[in-house]
């Protein structure tokens, strides 16, 4: 793999990473509106839980991406270096 095709591999991690981070957001928005609207109603109970569960997994998969994002950037970074 040559150094060009190694940059556009990144731009392909960084495009990525960022819609993981996007996501994430987005389904934790979704959850927080499902959390504060509360155990109201029947069933409402299992709801909220649902909620709770998922924007603990959203947050995790945003750590995830950004990680993703933070080594990416190291990389092309130091491929950049090399290069020069």
């Amino acid at each position: 793999m040559n150094s060009a095709s190694s940059i556009g591999s990144g731009s392909n991690a960084i495009q990525n990473a960022q819609l993981g981070i996007s996501r994430g957001m987005a389904n934790l928005s979704r959850d927080e509106q499902v959390i504060a609207q509360g155990s109201t109603g029947p069933g409402a109970g299992d709801h909220t839980l649902d909620a709770l569960v998922d924007a603990r997994q959203q947050a995790l998969n945003i750590e995830a991406s950004a990680k993703a994002l933070s080594i990416t950037d190291k990389t092309l970074g130091t491929l950049l270096d090399v290069k020069a």
